[in-house]
């Protein structure tokens, strides 16, 4: 006689798992353990989904209801508003009353300038040997010769070192 217990077969289940190799019955428990694992699987994330449909539920339905009663509220407020005969500068006044929390301003970091200095090369006249003036400097950076102005001669720069300003 075979044992059923809840409509299953026990021992016919049994009898054909001690039927089959050693080889095999190692396979058909890791597959068994795998079905469970996979069905716990389905089962939590079955479940997460049911909660989680519950709790947007839930939270839909509570931003709902505190935007009605902020409604009302307000429109309450202004119909008690209408009837005292209140306006709504005398409301902004109460409201302003109340301190005002001061954010602290902002620290202006100063960027530095990078300018390099210019600096002035001192030239001196090859001929006379009299150093050149601010003009004559000038004179040769801007067009490439220049007249001494002590002994006449022309100077030129070579045109590698010739800028223009």
């Amino acid at each position: 006689m075979i044992y059923q217990s809840n409509g299953f077969y026990w021992r016919e289940f049994v009898r054909w798992f001690f039927s089959l190799p050693l080889f095999g019955q190692i396979l058909v428990g890791i597959g068994i353990a795998t079905i469970v694992v996979l069905v716990l699987i389905g089962v939590y994330y079955l479940l997460k989904g049911i909660a989680y449909l519950i709790y947007y539920t839930l939270k839909g339905i509570y931003y709902l209801i505190k935007g009605l009663a902020t409604g009302i509220y307000k429109f309450f407020k202004w119909l008690y508003n209408l009837i005292a005969g209140k306006s709504k500068s005398e409301e902004k006044e109460v409201e302003e009353e109340q301190p005002m929390i001061l954010q602290p301003e902002p620290i202006m970091v100063e960027q530095s300038s990078t300018e390099i200095p210019k600096i002035e090369i001192v030239k001196y006249c090859p001929e006379c040997g009299v150093e050149f003036t601010k003009t004559m400097s000038y004179q040769l950076n801007k067009d490439g010769f220049v007249y001494c102005s002590f002994c006449g001669k022309k100077l030129e720069l070579p045109t590698s070192i010739s800028s223009e300003g």
